[in-house]
């Protein structure tokens, strides 16, 4: 009951909070240099052509009429028409998005997998030269660009060893095998940063839970050193761990868009690069969207994780 409340609290919430993103997003969009009609008819367009693109695209309409028409087919679930394409905005990025919800699992699972044990390893021996090598890593981990990191990994991997494919995804649909290796490059060199910054979380939280008395209490039960850390410490540092996985979902979908850049993945970040290169502002509008709903959620699931880990909190 008390879960369901938290969940009905939050999506009252959540309308505003879109709300008001959207209206950031457009107006933030208006302020960019630059006159749409010309990007798509070209430099020496007349300026008959110039005044009749924009009056098919509602250009010559006021800011705010054209805010809220945008906002009034989003309700209807019409995000509009690609000033490039012709084709319907929804479809667009349908079409974009497994890609990037895949490269964001497997990074979030990189990031876990290689984050939570360095962690927790770290923390067994705090001031040891483990803890020193894997502290140093993570503050490395965090500092290198994630861009950089990629081209290393194409270097290496695909480049001189031949090991997994380089840049250049595979459709899904057409071939699953080939698609998920063709993301295991990309999910590492976007989830790293995201595995340092685990590291450093859970490091903390579990130094402070092994310190605790009731660690002490259970050591003098006689309980063995595994079962105290996995069992017991892990299970108190979920928390911090819950609340920094929120954060990372965040930014590795913020991060998608340099990586799929770089690995040439036809995903939502790079449909971001490519409509701002065009200038088709109505789909960078539906990503903004997108990616405010993506961020709602994962919110939502951490807030609802709270509630399951500690009962108190209310």
């Amino acid at each position: 009951m008390r879960i369901a409340s938290a969940v009905a609290s939050r999506l009252m919430w959540t309308a505003p909070t879109l709300l008001l993103a959207t209206l950031v997003a457009f107006l933030l969009q208006q302020l960019i240099p630059g006159d749409q009609a010309v990007a798509l008819a070209g430099e020496y367009a007349s300026e008959e052509r110039l005044a009749a693109i924009r009056g098919d695209l509602g250009l010559d309409q006021p800011v705010l009429a054209r805010y809220l028409e945008w906002v009034g087919g989003v309700v209807t679930g019409d995000l509009g028409t690609s000033y490039r394409t012709g084709q319907p905005v929804a479809e667009i990025v349908l079409d974009r998005l497994p890609v990037t919800l895949l490269l964001t699992l497997f990074a979030l699972l990189v990031a876990v997998v290689i984050g939570v044990p360095s962690g927790i390893a770290a923390a067994q021996r705090p001031g040891s030269w483990a803890d020193r090598l894997l502290t140093t890593a993570a503050t490395a981990g965090i500092a290198i660009p994630n861009f950089w990191l990629g081209m290393m990994l194409i270097a290496v991997f695909a480049v001189q060893l031949g090991w997994l494919p380089g840049p250049g995804g595979v459709d899904f649909r057409d071939d699953p095998a080939n698609a998920v290796r063709a993301l295991v490059l990309p999910s590492i060199a976007l989830g790293m940063v995201g595995s340092a910054e685990i590291c450093r979380q859970v490091r903390s939280a579990m130094i402070e839970n092994l310190g605790s008395d009731y660690v002490r209490t259970l050591r003098a039960k006689g309980l063995s050193r595994r079962s105290i850390v996995w069992q017991h410490a892990l299970k108190n540092s979920s928390l911090p761990l819950a609340t920094i996985l929120g954060i990372q979902v965040s930014h590795l979908v913020g991060g998608a868009v340099v990586v799929e850049s770089v690995f040439g993945l036809s995903g939502i970040g790079s449909l971001v690069v490519e409509a701002t290169n065009q200038r088709d502002y109505v789909v960078i509008q539906a990503v903004v969207l997108l990616a405010a709903v993506i961020v709602l959620v994962t919110n939502l699931v951490v807030d609802i994780s709270y509630r399951l880990l500690d009962p108190r909190i209310s």
